[in-house]
């Protein structure tokens, strides 16, 4: 009987504890290349602008219009996940059909001929001057965005291909912002010496089969000093000079774990070197939100 007792016990115990160690163990996105999918976590941070909701957001050729095709290059939203236990942040960018490619066509590296009359191309594997980027801020007293703060770190594949890390998938990088002063649109061309052995990277070239822009930054608060749960500030921008016949995308606004937010009415500048002359290129206005 004795012996029958202490053997519950052991199990029961082993039962407990096996159960333990399992909820204890950190629960981070599995990157398969699908934002909706992968960042279905609690904790997750959504950032998506208020016309966001639909992928008519900015300019396109009237062809791509009247084909109903959707430039890669708008952003539908952004999610962030931030493991505290391995000082992780996740990214995950979402755009309205294949991050990066520039006429719709999912054929990314193989441009509509209608584009490349136009001027302009469409490179695989973020090639040119193609490029997307998400940069972090710090958040402290009240947010405004007519004067945000500047970023201390940007993420993604530059424009500058001189910018870009060559061990990097699709040349992304982590590094410090090197940007100067006033309202950072300009993230893309911001890039300073890359940061390198972090385990930071891009999980994926967007594709057919993994269309978002996935990606984790490793040791988040020590490059940055910032604390997630005490909120921070996100951008986005995306885009390049060689797509023409589309305008590019840009986001500014901080996380929802924020406290102090003033929204107020601001215009969401376009990546000024985009051909302005062309009559789909423009500008759009935007209310931000907490």
């Amino acid at each position: 009987m004795a012996v029958r007792l202490v053997l519950r016990v052991a199990l029961i115990s082993f039962v407990l504890l096996g159960a333990r160690s399992v909820v204890a163990a950190p629960i981070t996105p599995q990157m398969t290349g699908n934002v909706a999918k992968d960042f279905e976590l609690p904790g997750t941070q959504i950032f998506q602008g208020p016309l966001d909701t639909t992928p008519n957001h900015i300019g396109q050729a009237p062809w791509m219009n009247s084909a109903g095709l959707v430039s890669g290059w708008n952003f539908d939203y952004i999610a962030t996940y931030y493991d505290k236990s391995s000082d992780t942040m996740y990214v995950g960018v979402k755009n309205w059909g294949i991050a990066g490619d520039v006429d719709g066509k999912g054929l990314i590296g193989q441009p509509d001929p209608q584009l490349t009359s136009s001027g302009g191309s469409n490179p695989a594997n973020f090639g040119g001057d193609k490029s997307m980027v998400v940069a972090f801020a710090p958040l402290s007293g009240t947010y405004s965005i007519s004067s945000p703060p500047a970023p201390v770190l940007v993420a993604g594949v530059p424009y500058i291909k001189g910018q870009a890390d060559p061990a990097g998938l699709d040349g992304f990088t982590v590094a410090k912002w090197a940007g100067t002063g006033g309202a950072p649109y300009d993230l893309a061309g911001s890039f300073g010496t890359a940061i390198k052995g972090t385990g930071s990277k891009l999980y994926f070239d967007p594709s057919k089969s993994t269309p978002d822009f996935e990606f984790k930054i490793a040791g988040f608060s020590n490059l940055t000093k910032i604390d997630p749960s005490k909120g921070f500030v996100l951008y986005a921008q995306d885009g390049s000079i060689g797509s023409i016949v589309t305008g590019t995308d840009y986001l500014s606004m901080p996380s929802t774990q924020a406290q102090q937010v003033t929204p107020e009415p601001t215009t969401w500048l376009l990546w000024t070197g985009l051909a302005g002359a062309l009559a789909w290129n423009h500008r759009r206005s935007r209310r931000s939100r907490p």
